[in-house]
């Protein structure tokens, strides 16, 4: 081989390789990006959990959460996406207490004890509603406990 030859030669692998080198070799594609969105789980009070009336010294009372609403148990409508479970979660027991007055001495009561019906998970119907029903436990009620209304709120979250 003489050596133009060869200069020509390294000369074309020297300008061939640079021509590979700017050139990448590459392949794409696409991906999708997904969301479903669900109806928003609400909770309304329909109806308030509701002791009666008692005197000094009554023994405690528990209501029951029952199946349907009553004159005593607390009601509440759930609403969200059809066909969907939920969980229930209720007060734990020393956080709820009733009171009448300034609620100084024989002017509280404890309310323990919360259960409902579902019980700790709940599933929306089609129509994307279940009725909910809430019992409890209030203590007995001290033989200088103060006449009066007694009073308390409590929070009943749902999710999902």
């Amino acid at each position: 081989m003489t050596r133009k030859t060869l200069l020509t030669t390294t000369a074309a692998v020297t300008a061939a390789a640079a021509l590979l080198a700017n050139h990448a070799f590459a392949a794409s594609t696409t991906g999708t990006a997904r969301q479903v969105v669900v109806a928003a789980i609400a909770i309304t009070n329909t109806s308030d959990l509701d002791f009666g009336t008692a005197a000094q010294s009554d023994a405690q009372k528990t209501v029951a959460p029952g199946s349907s609403e009553n004159a005593e148990n607390g009601s509440f409508a759930v609403t969200g996406q059809a066909n969907t479970a939920y969980t229930i979660t209720l007060p734990a027991d020393g956080t709820v207490t009733m009171t009448t007055g300034a609620g100084g001495a024989n002017e509280t009561i404890a309310v323990s004890s919360f259960t409902s019906s579902p019980s700790g998970t709940g599933l929306l119907n089609g129509s994307g509603t279940q009725n909910l029903f809430v019992g409890a436990t209030r203590a007995a009620l001290g033989a200088a406990q103060v006449a009066g209304t007694y009073t308390a709120t409590y929070t009943v979250t749902v999710v999902y």
